[in-house]
């Protein structure tokens, strides 16, 4: 999922979150854990790089984080930790969605027992691939300098 719609997921629950708690903190709790973990997208592309093959590795995208959350919110009592892991679980399950992977193609665990293949994981790994490509290439763009 392209990085302005978690944005916007992330900001209407950081809005929820603040308007029932009136803490700015849950707000920033849930935008930082709903958009921060697409830097992993990092990894896959640098193995892709050193590698020449697709891998969906992904090291901060896995269901297990979410419950790890969600029971630190719970035994605390705190509500930065439960928006955060709300936050966070909903990019999980939107990435799920639109990019059309397996049942627990978001877990760590999942990936790793499969060797983090993405003919494995994807239910459409054409699409995953070209997907992956075209995100390069915009990252290039982005990051390559402006010629005087």
């Amino acid at each position: 999922m392209q990085p302005h719609k978690h944005l916007m997921i992330a900001a209407t629950i950081a809005a929820v979150g603040w308007w029932r708690t009136g803490r700015p903190t849950v707000a920033a709790a849930a935008l930082a854990a709903g958009v921060l973990p697409d830097v992993d997208h990092l990894v896959d592309y640098a193995y892709y790089y050193l590698r020449r093959r697709h891998r969906l590795i992904l090291p901060l995208h896995g269901y297990e984080y979410a419950a790890a959350a969600a029971g630190a919110a719970l035994m605390r009592g705190s509500a930065p930790w439960g928006v955060a892991a709300l936050s966070y679980l909903v990019h999980l399950l939107a990435d799920q969605a639109e990019n059309r992977t397996r049942p627990w193609g978001y877990s760590l665990i999942c990936r790793a027992a499969h060797g983090f293949c993405i003919e494995r994981i994807s239910t459409m790994p054409a699409d995953a691939k070209r997907g992956r490509m075209n995100d390069m290439a915009a990252l290039k763009r982005l990051l390559r300098r402006p010629r005087k």
